[in-house]
């Protein structure tokens, strides 16, 4: 990540209601300034407004940061009325002439360094998650492909490839003699599939931003708006289920599972803009007092309800196993309900408000499910369908992990 900028405020000459600052983008500091203070750029500033009766708000502070680290070959530069009061701030290059402020500038977002990534093959058949060379996850229509190291774990429709560290392999194939009657003690020594089960874990959001931005304040739009607190934002799920045996083996068996479950999606962000419903599009904006100043939230969250229709395929091995099941489906959504939450931090005043916020009113995904014997049932749900409708809002989509009770 970029260093933070060491900085200094210089003050408008002819005015006093009026802050400008110039700061040097190579050489991260303010042109003129000490070089040897050893505040960062956020104590500076938030110093300098204080003395001129403002407040540096975190959203304010993404802003200024955001166009400090925009990749761009000429100046940027920022223009908010804050108040009564008009700031100004010029991002210029080093050894450049600044002779006034830009009405508008691009902001651009630099690539997710997160090592879990989430993305398309390069055949466009199947979606890999992975998190280094060593562990991968590939779900598509040729199947599910899990590897660990020098372990593999293949399930298509041909029936299951297993590749132990030492070498050994074992496979399991559909075939005749897997349809053979087998005895009641055999068929319950199988995993079966509960009818009913609670899925609980964490969401989260993947996507960017419009890279386009006016330089107004408050932004519609900062690259920091999709963060979200990790534990704060859940996934909770009730599941009604049956399934359907399409083949069975000596030691396994191949299901259908199919049924309909409530979905809830809460996106608790770790900031103090709120989703809004504007006129062209949905947005996030935060809570302006009378003051002029940002209210500082406790708990800001978007939450969507759905009743889902889940189809997972899936294969059930014996009750002893390592792997007793290991399933790759996909599900179709309808959006029932959705609202915003807001608590303020000083007063503890809640608000509550309900809208569609352009949210897209059906939602489609994969689905993987896995059974282990000394871990339990996990999940991992990944949406195909944007949130908000193209053109409505940010282009960003959900996904939910966790375990099955």
């Amino acid at each position: 990540m970029t260093c933070l900028l060491v900085s200094q405020v210089l003050w408008a000459k002819n005015t006093n209601d009026s802050l400008l600052l110039k700061i040097d983008k190579r050489d991260q500091k303010i042109i003129g300034a000490n070089k040897d203070s050893k505040k960062t750029l956020r104590e500076e500033l938030e110093g300098v407004f204080e003395k001129k009766g403002l407040v540096l708000t975190d959203s304010l502070w993404q802003q200024i940061r955001t166009v400090i680290r925009t990749d761009s070959e000429g100046d940027s530069s920022l223009t908010m009325q804050i108040g009564n009061s008009k700031v100004k701030i010029g991002i210029i290059k080093s050894g450049a002439t600044y002779n006034g402020l830009q009405k508008t500038f691009k902001m651009t977002y630099p690539k997710d360094q997160n090592t879990f990534t989430v993305k398309k093959d390069s055949l466009g058949k199947s979606i890999v998650i992975k998190s280094d060379g060593k562990e991968e996850v590939r779900v598509g229509w040729n199947g599910i492909h899990v590897k660990d190291g020098k372990e593999e774990v293949h399930v298509d429709w041909n029936g299951v490839h297993v590749k132990e560290p030492n070498g050994e392999e074992t496979k399991v194939i559909w075939g005749r003699d897997s349809t053979k009657t087998q005895s009641k003690d055999k068929k319950s020594n199988l995993y079966q599939r509960k009818r009913f089960n609670v899925y609980i874990g964490l969401n989260g959001l993947t996507g960017k931003m419009p890279e386009n931005v006016i330089a107004i304040y408050p932004s519609p739009y900062l690259n920091s708006d999709p963060e979200l607190k990790p534990l704060g934002s859940r996934f909770v799920s009730l599941d009604f289920t049956h399934a359907a045996t399409i083949a069975r083996g000596k030691n396994s068996a191949f299901k259908l599972g199919y049924g309909f479950s409530f979905d809830w999606y809460n996106f608790m962000f770790d900031h103090n803009r709120v989703v809004t419903k504007a006129t062209s599009a949905t947005n996030f904006q935060p809570i302006i007092d009378t003051r002029g100043d940002e209210v500082a939230l406790k708990k800001n969250k978007l939450t969507v309800s759905y009743i889902t229709l889940p189809i997972v395929p899936h294969v059930v091995f014996s009750k002893q196993s390592a792997i007793k099941m290991i399933g790759l489906g996909g599900y179709v959504s309808y959006r029932l309900d959705s609202w915003t939450k807001t608590i303020e931090e000083k007063s503890d005043d809640l608000t509550r408000i309900g809208s569609n916020f352009n949210l897209n009113q059906v939602r489609y995904g994969v689905k993987a499910e896995v059974a282990l014997r000394n871990v339990g049932e996990l999940f991992f749900n990944y949406d195909l369908a944007p949130l908000f409708q193209k053109g409505m809002g940010p282009e960003l989509t959900a996904f939910s992990f966790g375990f099955k009770l």
